[in-house]
């Protein structure tokens, strides 16, 4: 596995960790501000919810400040340990980490148009989004979002299926059936002054049930069932099944290509990325390996990306030739090359 994936790898695995640490965490912030953290480690010792909350409890103890000696005992500060837990909260939707607040730019672009109005803390939770889709475009959908991780899996998923002798089809819609629901979404907000493509937008379905699976794993500690249960689930995870049923037997990447209306903002926002995949015409040698390991469908091996490429690396990985590489491109930056190249010789 080349150095490129690894890392895209680890980065969604700490995604989706935080994703279900984030409520775990507000769960025990919830236990320590009333006062009760003790009581519920003593009465859950054994139990599953109980260990869970005892790591995260001798996690935050670990952090500098967070205990002090009382009456000849070494006891936790309740008022650090607040002021710890409550420095990182929220998911891929929107989330707050330390002073630096984030918004998915499709939540934020909702919100603005349902409302009529772009709150300044609103507008400041933009910042690192737009910062680094302008100059990267699209590597939230390859990089960060939990749900473009799991549809990853649905090519070995497709590939189990065709070991079975079952032929998956390969229905190919436009690409452009992304922007018309981005458009009618935002239409529909603005109408009804009501946010809607949250309710079929994966990133914030996936951060949804993750909360709501771990409050209702506390809510049955508390009443004394400590079993598995899905209760917590709603309709919106048989919408994600069902995306990925889609995905394994229809249509490969069918949502990440032709539907998410995120993925269509995200392309927008950065379509004219400096830093973006290169081909290096000398080293090419058109194997096409390339264009079969691409999951968005683009040939590479013809330097065809456009705004659809999310820098997800998996052309590099597969290119045998180092003909492939991150570099510095788009039409910003061959505007400027062009200018410098054309500039008198001796001109200031």
């Amino acid at each position: 596995m080349s150095k490129f994936r690894v890392a895209r790898r680890t980065v969604q695995i700490l995604v989706v960790v935080f994703m279900f640490l984030m409520p775990v965490v507000a769960r025990y912030q919830n236990y320590v501000a009333a006062r009760e953290i003790d009581r519920v480690l003593d009465r859950w010792s054994g139990t599953a919810a109980g260990g869970v909350l005892s790591a995260v409890d001798s996690t935050v103890r670990l952090l500098p400040g967070a205990e002090k000696e009382r009456a000849g005992r070494v006891q936790r500060d309740r008022a650090q340990v607040l002021e710890y837990v409550q420095a990182a909260r929220g998911g891929p939707w929107s989330a707050t980490v330390g002073p630096v607040s984030m918004t998915d730019p499709l939540g934020a672009a909702e919100s603005i148009v349902a409302s009529r109005a772009l709150p300044w803390v609103l507008l400041a939770s933009l910042v690192v989004p737009l910062v680094a889709t302008v100059a990267l475009g699209r590597v939230f959908c390859s990089w960060i979002c939990p749900m473009g991780f799991l549809l990853e899996l649905t090519d070995k998923l497709r590939a189990v299926v065709r070991f079975l002798e079952i032929r998956p089809r390969d229905l190919k819609p436009s690409r452009a059936t992304k922007y018309g629901v981005l458009l009618a979404g935002l239409i529909l907000a603005a109408v009804l002054s009501v946010p809607v493509l949250g309710y079929i937008y994966p990133p914030a379905i996936v951060g949804r049930e993750a909360h709501d699976v771990v409050f209702a794993f506390f809510d049955r500690a508390e009443m004394g069932r400590f079993g598995p249960w899905a209760g917590g689930l709603s309709w919106m995870a048989a919408l994600l099944v069902g995306i990925v049923l889609f995905e394994v037997l229809v249509s490969r990447r069918w949502w990440c290509r032709y539907v998410c209306p995120g993925g269509a903002l995200y392309s927008l926002i950065g379509w004219a990325r400096p830093v973006r995949v290169e081909l290096d015409v000398d080293r090419c040698t058109q194997c096409a390996q390339c264009v079969a390991a691409c999951p968005e469908g683009l040939n590479p091996m013809k330097n065809r990306m456009g705004l659809e490429c999310d820098s997800c690396g998996e052309c590099i990985a597969s290119c045998d030739d180092d003909a492939l590489r991150i570099g510095l491109g788009g039409p910003l930056v061959e505007s400027f090359r062009s200018r410098s190249t054309s500039r008198p010789e001796g001109s200031a």
